[in-house]
């Protein structure tokens, strides 16, 4: 899956379907959430603060997908 340089969405042509189309974007938890979180719970914030991380979208890596046949495109990853 390549990489992509943007976590806006983008005009791709879908593989499966061959439409040219506006990609949808849906955020996911990345490794860089993933070391937030462990690095506020060792800090001893383990009540509950070691979750923002995943409330913050600039944190999280974005996915790529086709409208039309749903099929991944892209990942845009933080880190």
């Amino acid at each position: 899956m390549p990489r992509l340089l943007s976590p806006v969405s983008i005009q791709a042509v879908g593989p499966r379907c061959g439409n040219l189309a506006i990609t949808v974007t849906t955020l996911v938890p990345g490794i860089l959430t993933w070391l937030l979180c462990t690095g506020i719970f060792m800090a001893g914030c383990f009540m509950g603060c070691c979750f923002i991380p995943f409330c913050v979208d600039s944190l999280m890596d974005v996915r790529h997908t086709c409208p039309v046949c749903q099929q991944e495109l892209f990942c845009y990853k933080r880190l």
